[in-house]
């Protein structure tokens, strides 16, 4: 039996490594997944075309799907981006949400050619530093945040696990 080690921390519940309880147990639960990728100038988010916010990328778990899968499909159609699915890093709405640590599976080289899919609900993807809200060519992003503890979250993860491509 492998052991969980998990914090209560401000409400935000972290989970172990990848394969533990947490992921192997409440995939039928699941309602989205997606997630946290840190890039040596930021973190991967995209900009929603409609409300105009920023968030990270993540959707809705289809029929059949693991949570994993979920994760890899939405990140590839809201910023082109094909990952590595890591641990999962946290959970919301009551475990019904996971956010994962994903690398991309190939460099990535230039920033600007970072794209969704389809376009049809996502107008730009960036890498933004959450600290100073500078995108990866030196531009300020205004946007307001989808969620609005996902700035400090962000910031957070990405001192823990940003700058390490």
């Amino acid at each position: 039996m492998r052991s969980i080690a998990y914090l209560l921390f401000s409400g935000w519940l972290f989970f172990g490594p990848a394969g533990s309880f947490a992921q192997e147990n409440i995939q039928g639960l699941v309602k989205a997944a997606g997630c946290f990728i840190p890039m040596q100038e930021g973190v991967v988010v995209a900009i929603g075309r409609f409300s105009g916010a920023i968030h990270l990328p993540i959707g809705s778990h289809e029929p059949g799907e693991s949570a994993r899968e979920t994760a890899a499909r939405e990140t590839r159609e809201e910023t082109g981006l094909d990952v590595t699915v890591g641990p999962l890093l946290k959970t919301f709405e009551n475990n019904t949400v996971l956010l994962f640590l994903c690398r991309p599976k190939t460099p990535v080289s230039d920033y600007s050619k970072l794209s969704p899919v389809d376009g049809l609900e996502i107008a730009e993807v960036l890498v933004l530093d959450p600290v100073t809200m500078l995108n990866h060519d030196g531009r300020k992003i205004t946007n307001a945040w989808r969620f609005p503890d996902d700035r400090r979250l962000l910031i957070k993860l990405f001192d823990k696990y940003g700058r390490q491509n």
